[in-house]
């Protein structure tokens, strides 16, 4: 069997990506280092070539996967093939999915340090693409405020309060369409936008 060789850089990212995923399915504590680089059909000596432990690969995959959920907010909401009205409902699938992403993955000093971390990373990455967002509706007359950028941080952080919130209370994924009317009367008393063109909330 012809043996494929890969560049260092490629290798991290591949056991970064795989981590990720085990991370997801299985949490931190039932993700071992072999599990890691078995997926990839690496080795021991390989792995920690790249990573000293499973803290810092843990660390360097919930760093990725902090960026990727930013750059998806960022690619939804200024995707203008979907309607504008229907960007925001995208958004907060896609938050909540996170939030249930971090329950299986909680349970370690260490994740719970992680994660503090990453959550102000990951509040203040949303904060740019919200705003164009917010300038868009503005441009279109369906939004109104005197500060885009401090309308944004309102939203942003209040948002991800809210849905923090809401589960603790609930604790129950089918809660979301409560959560999202919350959500849209929080963007329709700060922004004057319609939350009633919102499709889950006509149903």
């Amino acid at each position: 069997m012809v043996r494929v060789v890969k560049n260092p850089e490629e290798r991290r990212e591949e056991l970064i990506d795989i981590a990720i995923k085990l991370f997801m399915e299985n949490g931190y504590e039932n993700t071992s280092v072999k599990s890691i680089y078995t997926e990839v059909n690496g080795s021991f000596g390989m792995f920690y070539h790249h990573f000293k432990s499973k803290e810092e690969i843990f660390e360097a995959a919930m760093n990725k996967y902090t960026d990727l959920f930013v750059e998806k907010i960022g690619a939804i909401l200024q995707n203008t093939e979907i309607p504008f009205e229907q960007r925001y409902q995208l958004v907060f699938s896609h938050w909540l999915g996170l939030i249930n992403g971090r329950d299986k993955v909680r349970g370690t000093q260490h994740d719970e340090e992680v994660f503090r971390l990453l959550s102000g990373k990951m509040l203040s990455g949303a904060v740019d693409p919200v705003i164009l967002y917010i300038e868009e509706g503005i441009t279109k007359g369906l939004m109104k405020t005197d500060d885009s950028r401090q309308s944004a941080i309102i939203l942003v952080y209040g948002i991800f309060g809210l849905l923090q919130e809401e589960r603790k209370r609930v604790a129950s994924s089918e809660n979301a369409p409560h959560i999202f009317k919350q959500v849209s009367k929080l963007i329709s008393l700060l922004l004057g936008a319609d939350e009633n063109k919102c499709d889950l909330l006509k149903g």
